[in-house]
């Protein structure tokens, strides 16, 4: 189902998702400076979405092997479409579009030299599990690079539900320091980092929208409220803003590198 909505959305999305696009940047920025480190395998993007993150990927490794995958057929198809039309795409021998559910996904295939991962991770069934069976498949010294919304995002949100005493129906964010312990039983060396990103709204109803708008309105969990306490938490959350409405995304990076 979330493969599906998330290709239902996907030309709006790829307009309307400014976060995801800003985090692909500081993804590529926190790459760069290994980019001389890393082993000489393809390199496999997980969940590449409409392509922010593939587009950089190719413009500052066109040297490199890629395996871009999603698991949504249009989502996948709208990237390689969108980098075709941009003449991004050289060497079809060299960029190879595949579809892959991360759920399903079980080591034993193509060895890589870095798997990296944009605003993708949290929608996995269980994100340790995922990415520690990516991690086997790296090569040794090769990287891992993941990028999701983490488990203080939308603070507001939480706490407005629990002045009213409504039910928070946000999905849960990776824990951060979780992923990280579980993982670290593993070859892998591992680092990250965490920052706040706000995003403006004129209301908390916009910011409701936009979750629709770009598909992240999925929920996990059967908890929705109802249309007298979603107007309820829409009108006291509206309430305590003078201004703009910002909205806070606490955006973690994740690196680990395979011992060599």
């Amino acid at each position: 189902m979330i493969n599906n909505r998330f290709g239902e959305v996907a030309d709006v999305y790829h307009v309307e998702a400014e976060i995801p696009r800003k985090v692909a940047e500081g993804l590529i920025s926190s790459l760069l400076p290994w980019r001389e480190t890393i082993p000489d395998g393809p390199i496999l993007e997980v969940g590449c979405g409409t392509g922010f993150l593939t587009e950089l990927l190719i413009n500052h490794f066109p040297e490199k092997e890629f395996i871009i995958t999603d698991g949504s057929a249009q989502m996948l198809n709208y990237c390689e479409r969108r980098l075709s039309q941009k003449g991004i795409i050289g060497d079809q021998n060299k960029i190879r579009f595949q579809l892959l559910d991360a759920d399903d996904y079980t080591s034993g295939h193509t060895k890589y030299g870095l798997v990296i991962s944009n605003f993708s991770a949290h929608w996995f069934k269980d994100i340790s599990i995922s990415l520690e069976e990516f991690s086997k498949d790296i090569l040794p010294g090769g990287l891992l690079l993941c990028s999701v919304p983490g488990e203080h995002s939308f603070e507001q949100w939480y706490e407005n539900c629990l002045e009213l005493g409504l039910p928070h129906t946000a999905n849960p964010l990776p824990n951060v320091e979780e992923v990280v312990v579980k993982l670290s039983t593993g070859p892998l060396q591992l680092d990250y980092y965490e920052n706040d990103l706000y995003q403006e709204f004129n209301s908390s109803l916009d910011f409701f929208r936009h979750l629709k708008k770009i598909g992240s309105n999925i929920p996990f969990k059967n908890n929705r409220l109802d249309f007298k306490q979603f107007k309820l938490l829409t009108q006291h959350w509206d309430t305590k803003c003078t201004e703009i409405l910002k909205v806070k995304w606490h955006i973690v990076y994740l690196a680990a590198k395979k011992d060599v």
